[in-house]
């Protein structure tokens, strides 16, 4: 059985995943502040599990004893795979910086990158001794490679989290039983994030009009194709360790 371990699976991207992996008969457990009940109601008519666990990820200090109750609950004997989806993320404060407070750039910096950070290290401690195949995935965005104005906060933590990626390949290579690695920007999916970044004023994010244009002329992904296009390539194992790929052009190796 394939187990999935994923952050804000309660709506957007997260929860089309956990829609799809439901029905290939995976073993889920998602962290969110909220339960999706379309989904609860989902796993009950499907043979997949899932098992919500609800939790702030701005919240550091009960991180590695969530993992550890997720990873004694998903029972890693009977599992041929286990993967780590660090989906969660906020645009928050979306300003420029000097404009925006300390507490809010903090709380940006916690769920999008230092929430991953210790989530993959703690996942990376507690598996290390099962030999299964083991897989962490970053949810990244192209402003971790283009800056943004507006977007100060949201471009540096998604940069980092592409450089711990290619940090922990090169640390699993060579291991006894290795964590695969990888960093993936979806694209702009039609998602709750583009209905905040469409509602932000001028002065705090002055490309707002190139983001109501995508949505006016239909050039949205939306979750359900983004989803299926990520859970196939990671089916057919076309990411490579350590790798910062781009779900637009990404295509599978064989």
């Amino acid at each position: 059985m394939d187990v999935y371990l994923i952050t804000g699976g309660s709506k957007g991207l997260g929860a089309a995943m956990i829609s799809q992996l439901l029905q290939q008969g995976a073993a889920i457990y998602y962290i969110a502040r909220n339960e999706n009940e379309t989904l609860r109601q989902e796993s009950l008519r499907t043979e997949g599990s899932l098992t919500f666990y609800a939790y702030d990820l701005a919240h550091m200090d009960g991180l590695d004893s969530l993992l550890e109750r997720i990873l004694s609950a998903a029972n890693l004997d009977e599992a041929s795979s286990i993967t780590l989806i660090n989906n969660a993320g906020t645009l928050e404060p979306m300003t420029a910086i000097g404009r925006a407070t300390n507490e809010d750039l903090q709380r940006s910096m916690q769920v999008n990158l230092i929430a991953p950070m210790l989530l993959t290290n703690s996942f990376i401690r507690q598996t290390q001794a099962f030999p299964l195949k083991k897989r962490v995935v970053g949810i990244s965005s192209g402003a971790g490679k283009k800056p943004y104005p507006g977007w100060g906060a949201y471009c540096t933590a998604k940069a980092g989290l592409d450089m711990l990626t290619r940090c922990v390949g090169v640390e699993q290579e060579g291991q006894a039983n290795p964590v695969e690695v990888y960093s993936v920007a979806p694209g702009v999916v039609d998602t709750e994030m583009q209905q905040e970044i469409r509602a932000a004023s001028e002065e705090d994010f002055p490309q707002v009009s190139r983001f109501v244009q995508l949505k006016e002329q239909g050039d949205l992904q939306t979750p359900e194709a983004t989803a299926k296009q990520l859970l196939r390539l990671l089916r057919e194992n076309a990411f490579v360790q350590g790798e910062i790929a781009d779900l637009r052009t990404k295509k599978p190796e064989s």
